[in-house]
């Protein structure tokens, strides 16, 4: 194959490069999705720990009712389920807050994994490029062995006819 660079490496190794970084963008924002995933779980979790707390203080407070529990301790239980359900209702609000952290973090991952896509389409433009410009050089290295072929065949020839 005949010498020379390929004219348009330094395009294709920017392209290279770029691919590299939407892939470490993509592997970053799906780090951070999973991240955020986990963070719903957990609050998701605390939530439904607090509920079965307020489940099972209501329980409580209904059967010392029934038992003629003296009213100052229906009291607390009143007050001790009230501050529940105030922590309850700030759990769920902080899962609904994480809920659009998790869908913030799905668009990102969809818009990286698009622009890896992009990033990877360009590289590939610029790598089919230089396979052509290298199927090319082989052609026309091809043809130089053929044509010194041809003149030293035809040289052999007319010497041999001397």
């Amino acid at each position: 194959m005949g010498g020379g660079k390929y004219r348009l490496q330094s395009v294709m190794d920017a392209r290279e490069r770029a691919k590299q970084e939407a892939a470490r963008v993509v592997a970053l924002r799906r780090s951070q999705l999973e991240e955020a995933e986990e963070e719903l779980a957990r609050r998701a979790a605390a939530l439904e720990g607090c509920r079965e707390q307020q489940r099972e203080a209501r329980a409580k407070m209904l059967a010392e009712g029934e038992r003629g529990a003296e009213a100052r301790r229906l009291v607390q239980y009143r007050t001790h389920l009230s501050d529940l359900r105030a922590k309850g209702q700030e759990l769920s609000e902080s899962v609904a807050q994480q809920r659009l952290a998790v869908a913030r973090a799905e668009r990102e991952v969809e818009a990286a994994l698009a622009g890896l896509a992009e990033a990877s389409k360009e590289f590939s433009v610029v790598e089919k490029h230089r396979e052509h410009w290298r199927e090319d050089r082989r052609r026309d290295a091809a043809r130089r062995e053929q044509k010194l072929g041809d003149e030293i065949a035809a040289t052999l020839n007319r010497r041999g006819r001397k």
